[in-house]
């Protein structure tokens, strides 16, 4: 088969696929190109970050190879038998991530011989865009024969790996085949018309390549090359997609790179591409440096590694000349990357804040446990407390995003436990200090009473001092001093309360009759003074009784006598505390010891 007819069939056939798969993924630019090896191979691209689905794109290019005209595919099959290969391929890469084969069976195939004959229908592909408006559908695969004879493809410098040596084994692993069993059938009489097909075509293919975009007259080619480097620019200027942009650079790339050798078009575009080379060896920079900062919670060393991306992206992108065609693009995109970079800083400070954070915090902790364990004292134990919620405080400001935070959380949570015990003693332990402060306070106030013979009240006081003292818990620090305190002012009670009762007795005695004593109640010895108003009714009753000889009078006195006598030795029983008895000039007169 003719080599120009062969390279014109294939374009048609895959402008032809192009314009019935792009309408199903219009958000992702695709590129088919097609060549012959060992069969017909068929190749879709599309630029990386959005990806089509590869089901979808291999139903739709087996529809639309089923149903391409006769004129198209029987020249095909005639020269490289009835097998097509499909791939999918990201630009940049070299190896296809996914394929598919279909067979053409002769008996499904509608031949129409006379359509090999039809000069008309065997016509270079159109100079205007594809129905994407992204390339130039001739562009994509520039075939010709070279000097030995072979079929040589063109292709951008995107696709390092040339279509025509793609097999299945460059698919991705992790891609499966898409396996079909369609086949095409030729009739037997097919095969007699082969050779005047190929002496019909021969005169179009020579012209070809006279004929090809920017060998002869304008470029159209690099015009919209320029075109798309300045719509990118434009893009990146209105806070569009960096996607599209990127996009649009790589599709001049594309365009520029396709220019042939022989063009005199060809030394500016080899130019042009090294410019646009320059820009998109940044943004390949900026695109892995986006792609290591996907996830906030990383490593120093990753956030380390991304701004170093950051910071290479920036120097190839600042090493843009000013007469560069992408120079605008790459003011644009130098905003975008030192925004991008200065993020990248903040997560390193945040992520070594956050380090410095969590081991200040494991070191306080220690300190904490530490003073735990060796806390007496109420202010030991405060200082303790003190001490773990400083190392609480050190997690909680770890921020969320950061690798250090889940750790944190974890020990916030057994930290808060620990402060939670040292709160409960120290809780405890004001609480004891309390009650003892007020126990000693009640006793002292007892003491005072005491002092002003306020007995009654002092028993009161000396109450309130003992029941204070049995409220300190019996594993406070206090609880010897406690045990202590009560027996003290168990005692204190006592006493106070048998004085109290004593000073009761006495008062209730020494006023009877009118005035009869006064009294006095030390620890050691409780004294008693008659008043000298009831000495002298007692003397002036008694010497007129005796003088006149009144016998019944002097009884009554002395049993009076007796009967006090017998009330004071009573009242000193009970106290436990010796007696003595004044008269009112002050002279001792008796004297009681308690059981006497």
């Amino acid at each position: 088969m003719d080599t120009g007819l062969q390279q014109d069939n294939l374009k048609r056939i895959a402008q032809t696929l192009q314009e019935q798969l792009q309408p199903r993924s219009p958000s992702i630019p695709l590129q088919v190109q097609c060549a012959l090896k060992e069969s017909l191979l068929v190749l879709v691209q599309h630029p990386p970050g959005n990806a089509p689905n590869p089901q979808q794109v291999f139903e739709t290019l087996e529809q639309s190879i089923l149903e391409l005209p006769n004129e198209l595919t029987a020249p095909i099959v005639e020269a490289k038998g009835a097998k097509v290969k499909l791939f999918l391929r990201v630009l940049g890469q070299q190896k296809p991530y996914a394929y598919h084969t279909i067979e053409l069976v002769p008996a499904l195939l509608q031949f129409d011989p006379e359509a090999l004959f039809k000069p008309s229908e065997v016509v270079a592909i159109p100079e205007k865009a594809n129905a994407s408006g992204i390339d130039e559908p001739e562009s994509l695969v520039e075939a010709s024969l070279d000097e030995s004879g072979k079929l040589a493809v063109y292709e951008s410098d995107f696709n390092s790996a040339s279509i025509s040596s793609l097999t299945e084994d460059d698919a991705d692993e992790r891609t499966p085949s898409l396996k079909s069993d369609r086949r095409f059938a030729l009739p037997p009489w097919f095969w007699l018309g082969v050779g005047g097909v190929a002496t019909v075509v021969l005169v179009g293919g020579s012209l070809f390549a006279l004929t090809r975009p920017c060998v002869i007259g304008s470029c159209p080619s690099l015009q919209q090359a320029q075109t798309l480097v300045q719509r990118s620019a434009q893009t990146t200027r209105s806070g569009g997609s960096s996607q599209q942009s990127t996009a649009d650079l790589l599709e001049a790339q594309r365009l520029a790179s396709a220019i042939p050798p022989w063009s005199s078009y060809y030394g500016e575009a080899q130019a042009f591409k090294q410019r646009l080379n320059q820009a998109l060896a940044a943004e390949t920079k900026a695109g892995a440096a986006t792609q290591k900062a996907e996830s906030a919670a990383q490593p120093i060393a990753d956030w380390q590694m991304t701004q170093t991306l950051w910071k290479e992206a920036i120097a190839q992108m600042s090493a843009v000349p000013k007469d560069s065609p992408v120079y605008a693009f790459a003011q644009e995109r130098l905003i975008t990357y030192r925004a991008n970079l200065l993020f990248a800083d903040q997560r390193i400070k945040a992520e070594q804040d956050a380090q410095q954070r969590l081991n200040t915090a494991k070191k306080t902790a220690g300190l904490a446990e530490a003073r735990q364990n060796t806390a007496q004292q109420l202010p030991e134990w405060q200082l303790a407390q003190s001490t773990w919620q400083v190392a609480i405080n050190n997690l909680t400001q770890i921020p969320n995003g950061t690798t250090s935070q889940p750790e944190a959380q974890q020990l916030i949570e057994g930290y808060t436990q620990k402060l939670q015990t040292v709160g409960d003693r120290v809780t405890k332990e004001q609480q004891a200090a309390k009650v003892y402060a007020q126990a000693q306070s009640a006793a002292q106030r007892a003491k005072t009473l005491q002092q002003q013979n306020q007995w009654s009240q002092a028993v009161t006081a000396w109450q309130a001092a003992l029941a204070a003292a049995k409220q300190i818990p019996n594993d406070s620090v206090l609880t010897d001093e406690a045990q202590t305190l009560m027996a003290t002012y168990t005692g204190s009670l006592k006493q106070a309360e048998s004085v109290a009762r004593v000073r009761s007795d006495l008062e209730r005695i020494c006023t009877a009759e009118g005035k009869i004593c006064d009294y006095t109640i030390t620890n050691t010895q409780i004294e008693v003074r008659f008043s000298p108003s009831y000495e002298r009714r007692v003397r002036t009753l008694g010497g007129l009784s005796s003088f006149s000889g009144d016998a019944e009078t002097l009884y009554k006195i002395d049993k009076h006598l007796a009967s006090l006598r017998t009330a004071l030795q009573t009242v000193c029983t009970n106290s436990g505390v010796p007696m003595a008895v004044y008269n009112s000039d002050n002279e001792q007169i008796g004297s009681l010891i308690p059981g006497g």
